[in-house]
């Protein structure tokens, strides 16, 4: 359990640096590659995420930049919502 406030961005980035700690990682030609791993969200919790990867896009290290971290919205009450406008 990661105890961050995600709706900061202070919080989402030790969120992320913190999932990025279990991103499985293998060595080639001497450089760490980082496999995709995807973080899914509710739709405000995704975009402060992708703020957060696009600010540390220019980090010179994969750790820097959190390579591997792949996220996703999966906003369930959007879902329902339109599961129960289709029934009717």
């Amino acid at each position: 359990m990661i105890f961050e406030n995600e709706n900061t961005n202070e919080g989402i980035s030790k969120a992320l640096k913190q999932m990025h700690s279990y991103v499985p990682q293998y060595k080639s030609k001497g450089k760490t590659v980082f496999n995709k791993t995807g973080v899914v969200g509710d739709q405000l919790s995704v975009e402060r995420a992708v703020n957060c990867l696009t600010s540390l896009g220019n980090g010179f290290t994969p750790n820097e930049r959190l390579d591997g971290i792949h996220v996703e919205i999966a906003d369930w009450h959007t879902e329902l919502k339109f599961l129960s406008v289709s029934i009717l």
